[in-house]
């Protein structure tokens, strides 16, 4: 058996390190990388093709989940989810991720892990391994019914908002800044949250602080070379974050 391309990808450096400690004694494993944050770990994957994913699932910027909701079909590698809380087991399964390790995780476990990652690998060849794969992404991708409409209350009238309506989120504390047009509704929720509700074709993720509709967007000017100033139908601008320079450019198909 060929050595196992592994990546890992945690914001905890660490984490990073135990797993890489751990890694470096088994003969049969490569580790072709390490990443601190989704966005990073989604630019190399578009560059390479390792076999085995370690991922936190709680960071900053891009998590987890979306991570594995962006990457490319085609280069989906064995997938171990890690994180500090135990809640996430059930998106686990749901990604059909091969295990689950809960942090602090000991080595004893950990060799449960290779044992299962070594098992798997011997089981398919690389081409039956990926078209498992892209089965099971297929059925394990989010099929719930993205949010249509939104509740917005104003004094004492409650009415709805189309979702598509919306041009682009702005977070304020703990409440998010919806902008129709001219016009701005407020609603008490947090930007991650509402950006889980909304459907990822539709909308994308600028700024920690701001998420446009994709439908909206009127034309982009580069700023520097990793941001961008995007226009709006309306004629409003909005200005994107550094840290999604990339995860905008792969949405858009730039």
């Amino acid at each position: 058996m060929n050595k196992i391309k592994t990546l890992i990808v945690d914001d905890e450096a660490l984490a990073r390190d135990k797993l890489a400690i751990f890694l470096q004694e088994e003969e049969d494993f490569e580790i072709v990388g390490q990443c601190s944050n989704g966005i990073e770990a989604l630019q190399l994957l578009r560059d390479s093709y390792p076999d085995l994913l370690f991922l936190d699932v709680q960071m900053p910027e891009m998590d987890g989940m979306e991570l594995l909701r962006n990457i490319d079909v085609q280069k989906i590698p064995c997938i171990i989810l890690v994180t500090a809380y135990d809640n996430y087991a059930l998106q686990a399964f749901e990604y059909h991720a091969l295990d689950y390790l809960l942090k602090p995780f000991d080595r004893e476990r950990f060799l449960m892990t290779i044992k299962r990652v070594k098992e798997q690998m011997l089981l398919h060849s690389q081409g039956n391994h990926q078209t498992q794969l892209l089965t099971y992404l297929k059925d394990s991708l989010p099929k719930e019914k993205y949010l249509e409409k939104i509740v917005v209350k104003d004094g004492g009238k409650i009415f709805f908002v189309k979702t598509k309506d919306v041009e682009w989120v702005e977070s304020a504390g703990n409440y998010l800044k919806l902008h129709i047009g001219k016009s701005m509704h407020l609603i008490r929720e947090t930007m991650n949250a509402f950006e889980q509700k909304l459907n990822p074709q539709e909308f994308v993720r600028v700024h920690r602080s701001s998420l446009v509709n994709i439908e909206a967007i009127h034309h982009l000017e580069s700023w520097g070379n990793t941001e961008f100033t995007i226009t709006l139908s309306s004629g409003y601008q909005v200005q994107s974050g550094r840290s999604y320079y990339s995860s905008i450019r792969q949405k858009l198909q730039l």
